[in-house]
């Protein structure tokens, strides 16, 4: 199997590390020139959680551009970039579409809702797949990632109603690379749950620079968090989505004895992409909230305000890092 991977962050790394265990062709695309230089040079490597993994460089072919994709195109294009990053991604693979969507299959492997909006108006949706990722990655250096924590197993599946056998074989793949994973039947509810968690635990652990655990034990931040949770059971119900749990109540019970235990200890990538100066993620976690709550007439006031208070971090983060 050849897989391509666009984006060598925390998920892109520890994705390439699971996947290059298994012989599989790993192709990279890499915009920074001294990271591709450093790949080509170090390769990559693993720690943390499931132990070490080092793959060397020359089990890794480096690209720099999207039509390199095009010349001997993969069995699956993995996007592991940030959200916000993904309509350009689109724009640019849909001028090799003709020699793309009928032979490689999409996997989008990002935080929130809507990612695959920008491709639909050309890749095939038999063909393009989501990947829910409940995993710590936390990126070191240039060439290598920690897993901090892991709360389920990475997810891979439709929302267009495709078969997960077709999905199987490539999480068979990266399980047997030593991250736990799973093709789901009922993605659309995999991703709203993944979105519960980022919303209720990403904006106030970067706001308040605190780990899962500690905003859990705080009664301040843990109302808010619930205060989110409920917020989105609302949105939810409107829009007629159906999760696993009956109500915001019942997923709390499990948030609580499920989830946050083996990820106390983690600290969100919107606190990582803060103290960087990068952009977070929050249009593509709370505003996809606040868009489906405007869409259906439900109000999400808490969820609207630590969108905004983000937006204010982040513009304050992008300011400092630039003087």
């Amino acid at each position: 199997m050849k897989i391509a991977i666009w984006g060598v962050g925390a998920v892109g790394i520890g994705l390439a590390t699971a996947l290059a265990r298994t012989k599989s062709r790993i192709q990279l695309l890499i915009r920074s020139e001294e990271t591709a230089r450093e790949v080509a040079s170090r390769g990559i490597t693993r720690t943390g959680r499931f132990g070490e993994v080092r793959i060397p460089p020359e089990q890794l072919e480096v690209l720099r551009t999207a039509r390199e994709l095009r010349e001997d195109p993969a069995d699956w294009l993995l996007v592991c970039t940030k959200s916000h990053s993904t309509p350009a991604i689109a724009s640019e693979l849909e001028d090799h579409a003709d020699r793309l969507t009928g032979t490689t299959r999409l996997l989008l492997c990002q935080n929130g809702w809507e990612n695959e909006t920008p491709f639909l108006n050309y890749w095939p949706t038999d063909r393009l797949f989501h990947a829910r990722i409940i995993t710590g990655f936390h990126k070191r250096t240039a060439t290598s990632v920690e897993i901090t924590a892991h709360a389920a197993a990475i997810a891979l599946g439709s929302l267009y109603d495709v078969a997960p056998s077709l999905v199987a074989p490539l999480a068979e793949r990266i399980s047997k690379g030593g991250i736990p994973a799973e093709a789901s039947a009922d993605m659309r509810s995999v991703l709203w749950a993944k979105m519960l968690y980022n919303c209720a635990l990403n904006p106030l652990g970067a706001l308040a620079g605190r780990r899962y655990g500690e905003i859990t034990s705080d009664p301040t931040t843990k109302g808010l968090l619930e205060d989110v949770v409920h917020e989105i059971f609302e949105v939810l119900a409107k829009a007629e989505i159906e999760l696993a749990w009956p109500d915001a109540r019942a997923y709390l019970e499990t948030f609580y004895s499920e989830l946050i235990p083996p990820t106390a200890g983690h600290e969100s990538s919107m606190l990582q992409d803060l103290r960087a100066g990068k952009r977070t993620e929050i249009d593509a976690l709370c505003g996809a909230v606040e868009r489906l709550g405007a869409a259906h007439g439900v109000a999400t006031p808490v969820t609207s305000a630590l969108a905004v208070l983000v937006r204010a971090a982040e513009s304050d983060s992008e300011g400092e890092s630039v003087a």
